[in-house]
């Protein structure tokens, strides 16, 4: 119930609930004015959070930097967060359909293959939603790995996170029981990264930070970038907004 009132609540403080409401008001008001100044205002906001560079300019912002992987040392055990690296409602339900944060798996798939991390520790469970629980992402993610060439004794679940701050602490019982004083690398999205690595750092334990799924790209300066608007920067921008939210929300509640 707290998961479905959380997306509820937090729709009004997103982009799409913003546009809403400014339109919702330009409606209902008598005032010919205040009708006009928020519909200009909405289309002002539409504009600038769909803007690629200013778009980019956020990313570049929040997001924490890449890293090289030549640069990345070896590790005992990659940490990888689950969270829409699996696309779980497609059928058939024998294929293996990947996410739009798949690349979080790619890039844990490429470290181990080179030899950066020595076994996967993959994190996140199954939200119940009214009662029906849904499949573990966690559970195709581990058939791909395997199909990719990770080892089957390799790949550690953590079944049970239902967020980050979860991940976190489950992560960090499994890894101090059975894997104590070893070098752990988190992999998550570049725009998940600060939040996340926090979290970690907040149940004591030590990571380094190795991203991936990143939105941002190096600045282009040409002036359809700098001027025209594009769609799916709306679906970016509302990304950022819910991330910076739970950021927030979770230095708030004292878990980072």
């Amino acid at each position: 119930m707290f998961y479905i009132a959380s997306k509820f609540l937090s729709f009004f403080i997103m982009p799409m609930g913003i546009l809403c409401l400014l339109l919702i008001y330009a409606i209902i008001t008598k005032n010919r004015t205040k009708s006009k100044k928020a519909t200009i205002s909405a289309f002002i906001f539409l504009y600038i959070i769909c803007n690629p560079f200013l778009n980019n300019e956020l990313f570049l912002w929040w997001e924490v930097p890449p890293t090289s992987i030549i640069n990345v040392k070896p590790h005992d055990i990659g940490i990888v967060l689950t969270g829409g690296v699996i696309n779980e409602d497609k059928l058939p339900i024998e294929n293996i359909f990947l996410g739009g944060s798949a690349d979080r798996m790619g890039q844990a798939i490429e470290l181990y293959k080179k030899g950066k991390i020595r076994k996967i520790l993959i994190s996140g469970g199954a939200i119940e939603i009214l009662g029906k629980t849904q499949k573990l992402e966690i559970e195709e993610m581990a058939k791909y790995m395997i199909i990719s060439g990770v080892a089957k004794e390799d790949i550690i679940l953590e079944k049970y996170a239902q967020n980050t701050r979860e991940n976190a602490i489950n992560c960090s019982k499994i890894l101090k029981k059975y894997f104590p004083n070893q070098s752990y690398l988190l992999i998550t999205s570049g725009f998940h990264l600060p939040r996340a690595s926090k979290c970690f750092k907040k149940v004591g334990l030590k990571v380094d930070c190795f991203g991936a799924d990143y939105i941002s790209h190096e600045r282009n300066f040409n002036w359809y970038n700098l001027i025209l608007p594009r769609e799916g920067n709306f679906g970016s921008a509302n990304l950022l907004f819910r991330e910076v939210i739970g950021y927030n929300t979770y230095k708030v509640m004292g878990w980072i």
